[in-house]
This record gives structure tokens, sequence and C-alpha cells, in this order.
């Protein structure tokens, strides 16, 4: 009865549901980013063309004909940063066996409180704590350094007597891997536009790695923290403390009693505060 029905072989089916996750996968991926109003643009764009080939539109169809030929090339420049994001992801798998360097729960503590040591005196700092996702291209643009963590280093570097407070510091496990890491700042968007350097230059390394991002504010002393596209506004130490806990999951990863919460200021969790909004050297 269903002999006209074309066979289905197995690989068939895979292939289909690979298709269909990769699809989902994508969309997943760029789900909340302006790579989506780009894909809309480009959706709307081939309906156009589509449209204009049922209406004879020839010249309108040439245009477009010729600028989507191009397609694959097009969506690489356009996606460049979506990609490499991608790529990375898929390079975390565990099949590939890097073994992150996970901090020790002392490590969280003490940096927790050298953190809001620094916001106490108005000094401002970026504390790069390194995940998954290895941040070597960010340490070849400062000081490599690859020193034991201390408060007194911590202070030392953003000193504003130091030729290199101005840079991010990168921390990778318990050390301090370099200092004075010059890093990129991303183009204005809807999240971005309102904040100081510092908070933008942040929130860009949380668009291009897993990378968590501990930002200092020079003029309020605000604490905000960066992540997977994320942004937490801290109120005190052991605010910071619980949250570097939730993200830093194995060995010591877990949320510890920290010490004694010292004073900080801050909006509310995932909102800018004042931190968001400072000048040029937030």
């Amino acid at each position: 009865m269903l002999g006209f029905l074309p066979s289905v072989r197995f690989a068939d089916v895979l292939d289909i549901l690979v298709v269909a996750f990769i699809i989902y996968w994508i969309l997943l991926f760029v789900r909340g980013t302006r790579a989506v109003q780009m894909l809309y643009g480009l959706l709307l764009l081939m309906a156009m063309f589509i449209l204009s080939k049922k209406l004879g539109m020839v010249t309108f169809q040439w245009l477009v004909g010729n600028f989507l030929g191009g397609l694959i090339i097009i969506l690489v420049v356009i996606f460049q940063s979506e990609i490499r994001r991608g790529l990375a992801k898929m390079g975390q798998a565990p099949i590939f066996g890097r073994t992150p360097v996970v901090p020790r729960a002392d490590f969280l503590d003490e940096m927790t409180q050298g953190a809001f040591r620094l916001a106490d005196a108005r000094v401002g700092a970026i504390l790069l704590i390194e995940r998954e996702m290895g941040l070597q291209e960010y340490v070849e643009h400062g000081k490599k350094l690859d020193a034991l963590y201390s408060y007194e280093l911590l202070a030392s570097i953003f000193s504003r007597n130091s030729p290199i407070h101005d840079g991010a510091v990168v921390l990778r496990g318990d050390r301090v891997a370099a200092a004075g890491v010059i890093l990129p700042i991303p183009a204005d968007s809807a999240v971005s536009k309102t904040m100081g350097t510092r908070h933008r230059a942040a929130w860009g390394v949380s668009a291009e790695t897993d990378a968590v991002s501990v930002v200092i504010s020079e003029e309020t002393g605000n604490v905000t923290v960066f992540h997977d596209r994320q942004m937490e506004s801290v109120n005190g130490a052991m605010e910071l403390r619980e949250v570097l806990g939730r993200l830093f999951v194995g060995p010591g990863g877990k949320a510890e009693t920290a010490g004694p919460a010292e004073n900080g200021k801050g909006g509310a969790t995932g909102g800018m505060g004042e931190g968001g909004a400072d000048g040029s050297h937030s």
C-alpha cells in the first residue's frame, strides 16, 4: 500500500537529524546577539530576490543575484566573530583532552577580599580569570609575569603610578599570568554603549571567550562581574565570592564561606549599576 513512497534509509534519518541539530545549535548560539539582526537582513534579501523572479524584475534580480552568488564568503565575513567563538566552543569538548586550571577555594577567597580592598581605595582594575578557553592570545598583548597571586602584587600593578595600571590582569589558577594586558574594545551595541572603557572591554571578552572578568570602577568603587555575555553587579565580598563559586565548578570551585563581607556598591544582579555608566576610566 505504501510501496509508492521512497525507501528511507537509516543514513537519511541520521542526515536529517544532524542538519536539524546544527541549525538549532546555530540559532541557539546567535540568540541575543547582533548576528540575529544580520540574519534577518539576509533572509529579507533572499525573500526579495525570490519575489523579484516572480515579478520579472530583471535588473533587481541581477543585482541581488550577483550579491548572493558569494553567499559563503558573505556569511564568513559577517559572522566571523560568531564562527570563531563557535569553533572555540567545539574545541572545548572533552575529547581534546585539555584540563582547565580551576582556582582553589582559598584563592577565590583571597581574590574576593583583594578586589574589594581595591574598590574601597577607588583603584580601577580588570581581573580576567581563565576558565576552559585559553587566554594566551591576550597574555601575548601584556607583560608576562607567571607570579603567585597576592593582594600586594595586585595593588602594585594597579597603582596609579604603575605604567601598566590601565591594562588587565590575567589570572590562571592561583597565578598572575600577565599584567598590563590591552583588551580590544568592541563596537557599540545596545548593551555596551553606556559603559565605560573598562566595562566595555570586559563585556567584549565575555562575548568572545568563557573567561570571567571582575571589573572595579575607579570612579565609584562598584564591582561588576562579566561572564558568558552576562553582567552582574555585586554588593559585597560575600556576594562576589558566591558568584565566583557558582561559575568555577570543580575542585575548590563550589561556593564556600568567604571572609567577612566588605561594603561595596553596585546595582541589582544583572543590572549595570553605577559601575556601568562610568566615564572613559570606569
